[in-house]
């Protein structure tokens, strides 16, 4: 079960990479705006299933600011941890925790949109989706 929910959260999280990625002269919202387009056009979605991705978006980019900020906040605390003369276990260790706590809501929120996104979808976009994912994981890792 913990295998397939891990599955299930690198697919999605490959399908924000294709959602966000692209030029880098663009802004995120530019690029998954971009890729909403892309996705939408290659696997020929109606218009309600445009709205339902177009959300998802929304929602993927509403919690971007919220991600940055948690990851400077941890690199912070982090550096200010390791210039102290002595590590504060208990100080680490709570940054530890918060972490993981942040890293747990982000994979439970990525599985919903993931779930989402399958049921939204017929079997044959889903089949399409997934031949697009491989080929572009496969052309970038090899």
């Amino acid at each position: 079960m913990l295998r397939k929910r891990y599955i299930a959260a690198v697919a999605v999280a490959a399908l924000v990479l294709l959602t966000v990625t692209g030029c880098y002269r663009h802004t995120p919202e530019q690029r998954a705006e971009y890729m909403i387009s892309r996705i939408a056009k290659e696997l020929s979605l109606n218009d309600v299933q445009k709205a339902k991705l177009d959300k998802i978006k929304d929602e993927f980019l509403a919690r971007r600011g919220g991600m940055a900020t948690m990851r400077e906040d941890t690199v912070k605390e982090a550096n200010e941890l390791m210039r102290s003369t002595e590590i504060d276990k208990a100080r680490l260790n709570a940054l530890v925790e918060k972490t993981q706590a942040h890293a747990n809501d982000t994979i439970r929120f990525v599985t919903e949109k993931f779930t989402e996104i399958h049921d939204m979808l017929t079997p044959e976009q889903r089949e399409k989706l997934v031949k697009d994912i491989e080929e572009f994981t496969h052309g970038h890792h090899k």
